[in-house]
């Protein structure tokens, strides 16, 4: 009898421990299988679409969810290219004023309710929704509603192993909510984007959890040695008892536990502070590695998993400060950073385009620029953001102008007349339209979702929560107390426009453009608007046309030449940005009006190259002056000529290359106004006895003046370098060639302008909100008549896994100067180009006897069977080659 009884014990300790299997711990995207109708087209209801599947399914349409409905008529081919000509325009509205439905079903095997919490997590929803799940109706539109509002819905009593039917009556916006838009970037869609534009899943759990988990990064910066993390989680019990709960994580070699109760509903926040020796850091592109961690926590339930998580984080520190000048700038582990940066768009109808995302941020990183703008915090889930946290990429995140001027709220808008000349923000009432305290509410709610869904990631640089505007003195207090709550590890921005709030202060920053077409000179000479100084977080120098193929995916043949007409109009920007007009008129005086479409699509990239080249690179020879400069725009939402630095079927313009050549992390700079030049050292450490040369060149390709000089130059330090000789002649064309060489004789840095004695000259009386015209223009004709030069080339193919890789090597051997020479990666068969294609350089100019080796990588899968060819053209190349 003695031996029994502990025998007995033991039996029910496993009889108590082991009675059931442990929980699923699981998170399910419900992507596939969803199907939409217009609730127009249906007589049923909640509970007789999530009742049954016997019922007539004919006219749903089959989609993935992330998708707005016009995402999913387009993607399905119910509407048919939207983006040619003026379709869009013809697309009825009606269809979009009913609501629609999203339905799909699902499985969740092994499910039983009584040790087991499942939830449905909804991350995006445009604009309110009713939801069913299997015949009743677990929420409804007055709590489900609110664009960038997240949702946590316990379904644990609906929910079952198998067919689970899952119904979400979608309705659109109205007039005053609250949502994403592309303002004057692009027409509207019809529905508004209407839809479930973020991910939907389905979360498991033994019945306690654990949530919202943050890591915290500080970082010394006296030394760079050291770092703390402050890991914070949220630990919930759904069951009706008192738990023992413990939870335990690791961060690589760093490992952490605590074990506490938890009353019977009860949510208890955790926190573990870590301390971390040598750690790998964050940093931005062009200043290290982006290094990122893991960390992996689990929660037990007594003896048994009952969740598991792992957040991807980096160790960083962020940091904000002005300038004497008033003026922000932003530090990342104690070095002062020059935001060389564009703003980000997502895709009309915002499908979420995984493969597109990734070539976007590989050009971004590869144009050598550190930083994106979100206006509007859009993308479809953390991808984006992941992508940015690998590659380096900072991101000013922040609310949209959507909300700020009352015509985009569907309300009236009262237009000043006379007001052209005014600043972007005189327009609008300085805390743009006027909230009620339950908007207020709605906006705090807003940011509290997003910053708690987006914190980890270590490229998100600041929170803004104003653009065209800033918010009134009690919607800031709610938003600052929303970040000391969950997030201090980043500067809120209160607008990224120039206003002074009475808690925060001044912004530090400025909106004042320009957005429309401005010659080189604009950027070094304005010293009141939009030129290089202070922080200017959105310009640029308007239109960027793209290369020929582009331009004729958009329209008909016959609305192609000549332009100006109305399907050209149609696919430029809108309201004051509905035209080329300015743009064409200034090609047309520097470069010679165009005889053809093909001309004027080369001429255009010629245009690009030189507007927006020394844009950043004024921005770069002013620092610290200039703290920061946001390209309008980075991308487009649709095919288009205006604010793109790339094509939106991703096709590089010469304003990428313009791009990628201005903000190399060495340079040396030609200054358009006091016409001298500089050298850039915005790189990693300080360069020493670096050789710089300097050539200048007539239109007849004589060398008239040349010098050498030695060169050193501190790390983040631009600095005046040689004056050039005065430029004789009237109207005279010359060429600048600067390359800036190592001790060892390798050249870093290869620039090359194009200078016309016939100087551009702003009219500064007339300025415009949107830009400043001209009334003198640099003319460049005589390039028209240069002599022709056909350079030789060699080209060697291979391949790099799932990349191809051809290495052009071009060799002018005429004693004329090469000028302008376009390189583009074509298929053979299909007379398309292969998008995405990443050149090293292009638009090549070669003095004679110059050598130089381009690089063209692509995806092997783009080529789709076909075989890659090379066709080369330019200002003086004599017809074409072809390779």
């Amino acid at each position: 009898m003695k031996l029994l009884f502990p025998f007995f014990v033991i039996l029910s300790y496993y009889a108590v421990t082991s009675c059931h299997k442990p929980a699923k711990v699981d998170e399910k995207l419900l992507s596939d299988n969803w199907s939409i109708i217009s609730s127009k087209k249906t007589m049923l209801d909640g509970v007789a679409l999530t009742n049954s599947n016997d019922f007539d399914r004919s006219q749903w349409i089959k989609t993935k969810v992330p998708a707005t409905v016009m995402g999913a008529l387009v993607e399905a081919d119910v509407i048919k290219d939207p983006f040619f000509g003026k379709n869009l325009e013809s697309i009825p509205t009606t269809d979009f004023q009913d609501p629609w439905w999203f339905r799909t079903t699902f499985d969740l095997y092994g499910y039983n309710a009584n040790h087991e919490v499942a939830r449905l997590l909804l991350d995006g929803i445009n604009y309110r929704a009713n939801i069913w799940l299997n015949g009743s109706k677990i929420a409804s539109q007055d709590s489900i509603y609110g664009a960038f509002r997240q949702f946590d819905l316990n379904i644990s009593k609906q929910a079952r192993a198998k067919g689970n039917l899952l119904a979400i009556e979608i309705f659109p916006p109205k007039p005053r909510d609250f949502y994403m838009g592309f303002v004057d970037w692009a027409p509207t869609p019809p529905d508004n984007y209407m839809g479930i534009f973020r991910e939907v899943h389905i979360k498991r759990t033994g019945l306690v959890s654990m949530d919202r988990i943050f890591v915290a990064p500080d970082v010394d910066l006296k030394t760079l040695k050291s770092a703390t993390l402050a890991v914070t989680a949220d630990v919930t019990n759904y069951s009706g008892e008192k738990k023992q709960v413990e939870i335990n994580g690791n961060i690589e070699n760093i490992s952490f536990k605590s074990s506490f109760p938890l009353n019977p509903g009860e949510t208890q926040p955790v926190k573990f502070d870590l301390k971390v020796e040598n750690p790998r850091l964050w940093w931005p592109n062009g200043l290290g590695k982006p290094e990122m961690y893991e960390l992996k926590m689990e929660l037990k339930d007594g003896f048994q998993v009952a969740d598991r998580q792992s957040k991807r984080f980096g160790i960083r520190k962020i940091e904000t400060y002005l300038t004497k000048d008033t003026v922000r700038g932003y530090k990342v582990n104690g070095r002062e950073i020059l935001i060389k940066s564009g703003g980000w768009v997502d895709d009309l109808f915002l499908r979420f385009m995984p493969e597109k995302d990734a070539a976007q941020i590989r050009m971004v990183k590869e144009m050598n620029m550190n930083s994106i703008r979100f206006e509007g915090i859009w993308g479809n889930n953390h991808h984006i953001f992941d992508l940015c946290d690998e590659n380096g990429i900072l991101m000013l995140v922040g609310w949209s102008c959507q909300w700020e001027w009352p015509d985009y709220l569907g309300l009236e808008m009262k237009v000043v007349e006379g007001d052209a000349s005014q600043t972007i923000a005189e327009g609008v009432e300085q805390n743009g339209v006027k909230l009620t305290p339950k908007e207020q509410d709605l906006l705090a709610l807003y940011l509290k979702d997003q910053v708690t869904w987006l914190r980890n990631h270590p490229s998100i640089l600041t929170w803004a929560t104003g653009s065209d505007a800033y918010p009134k003195t009690e919607l800031e207090a709610k938003y600052i107390e929303v970040l000391k709550k969950i997030d201090t590890t980043r500067p809120l921005l209160i607008s990224s426009g120039k206003f002074t709030s009475k808690i925060s202060g001044p912004s530090g920053m400025k909106m004042n453009g320009p957005y429309e077409y401005v010659p080189p000179v604009y950027w070094y000479e304005d010293k009141k608007t939009g030129g290089a100084f202070g922080f200017n977080s959105e310009t640029g120098p308007g239109p960027q046309i793209p290369p020929i193929w582009c331009i004729k995916q958009m329209m008909p043949a016959e609305k192609l030449w000549p332009p100006l007409n109305d399907q050209w109009d149609w696919h430029s920007g809108r309201k004051d940005f509905g035209s080329v007009k300015v743009y064409l008129t200034a090609l047309n005086k520097r470069y010679g009006e165009p005889n053809n479409l093909e001309e004027l699509a080369l001429k255009s990239q010629l245009m690009n190259y030189e507007a927006i080249r020394p844009m950043f690179e004024a921005f770069v020879v002013n620092k610290p002056v200039s703290t920061g400069v946001v390209q309008w725009m980075l991308n487009s939402p649709w095919p288009e000529f205006y604010w793109q630095l790339y094509d939106y079927s991703l096709m590089p313009t010469g304003a990428l290359y313009g791009t990628k050549k201005a903000c190399a992390p060495l340079n040396l700079i030609y200054n358009y106004f006091d016409k001298k030049i500089y050298v850039s050292n915005d790189g990693v450490g300080a360069i020493e006895n670096f050789d710089a040369e300097i050539s200048l060149w007539n239109l007849q390709s004589e060398r008239i003046f040349e010098k050498s000089i030695k060169v050193s130059a501190l790390e983040n330090q631009s600095k005046f370098l040689s004056e050039l000789p005065a430029l004789k002649g009237d109207r005279e064309v010359y060429f600048l060639g600067l390359k800036l060489k190592k001790p060892s004789g390798d050249v870093v840095a290869d620039n090359f302008y194009w200078i016309s004695t016939q100087p551009d000259q702003m009219s500064w009386d007339k300025y415009l909100w949107f830009y400043t015209p001209q009334k003198e223009f640099a003319d460049f004709t005589k390039i028209n008549a240069m002599t022709p030069v056909k350079p030789e080339v060699m080209k060697v193919e291979t391949t790099e896994g799932e990349e191809g890789k051809i290495t052009l090597m071009l060799k002018n051997p005429a004693k004329a100067i090469s000028f302008f020479t376009e390189i583009v990666l074509e298929k053979k068969a299909a007379g398309a180009p292969v998008l995405p294609q990443f050149l090293s350089d292009n638009y090549i100019s070669l003095l004679p006897g110059e050598t130089k080796i381009v690089v063209i990588k692509y995806h092997l899968k783009d080529l789709a069977g076909d075989q890659p060819v090379i066709k080369i053209q330019g200002i003086n190349l004599p017809g074409k080659m072809e390779l």
